[in-house]
């Protein structure tokens, strides 16, 4: 096979694990079998990818599996919570007006996990930049630096906030991390 077919079979094995992890994720009880199944064709898409094309492939792979689970989570986050599952919500939070529907709380929590988390780690990325270059790195490091960290900070911290039960605590780490952040970015002058 050429390297261009593989970095195809690539990108259909990152869709497949993130598709298989769903699959296990939306089952009343969790099976390890289908989620290690899941992380184990996640990890053969990255080492097609990587034995395609290296960096670029692992890259290219990545960016498809988060597209694909981005795709899987808006989906879910408009999709009505099972039944039994609704029911657990709204006794859970009685007498709140926190949650108003499962589909508006599904949606607040992509809203959380998704494009507030990414923002967040966004910044931390820019503050490692800011680091690197401060303590006499060359600029190209730091770019480099900002490139590495997003896709790792992000995962962790969407998948710590998913973790999280209250939305007040899922806001504090947000808005924790945006700030741990800023001054680093003032400190610099504002040349990220």
């Amino acid at each position: 096979m050429e390297g261009g077919a593989l970095i195809w079979v690539a990108a259909t094995l990152a869709i497949g694990g993130v598709a298989l992890l769903r699959f296990s994720w939306s089952k009343p009880h969790r099976s390890t079998a289908l989620n290690m199944g899941g992380w184990a064709v996640l990890v053969a898409a990255l080492a097609v990818g990587d034995e395609t094309a290296g960096e670029w492939g692992v890259a290219v792979t990545v960016l498809v599996a988060t597209g694909a689970a981005f795709a899987v989570l808006f989906v879910a986050a408009r999709t009505p919570a099972r039944k039994a599952r609704a029911k657990t919500i709204r006794t859970s939070h009685r007498g709140s007006s926190e949650v108003d529907s499962p589909v508006r709380s599904g949606l607040l929590t992509f809203a959380i996990a998704g494009p507030l988390a990414l923002a967040a780690s966004v910044l931390l990325a820019l503050a490692v930049r800011a680091l690197i270059i401060g303590a006499g790195g060359a600029e190209a490091d730091g770019n480099v630096a900002v490139l590495a960290t997003v896709p790792i900070a992000w995962p962790i911290l969407s998948f710590a906030l998913l973790m999280m039960s209250h939305r007040g605590t899922q806001f504090a780490w947000v808005l924790g991390v945006a700030a741990v952040s800023a001054p680093f970015l003032l400190l610099q002058g504002g040349t990220v």
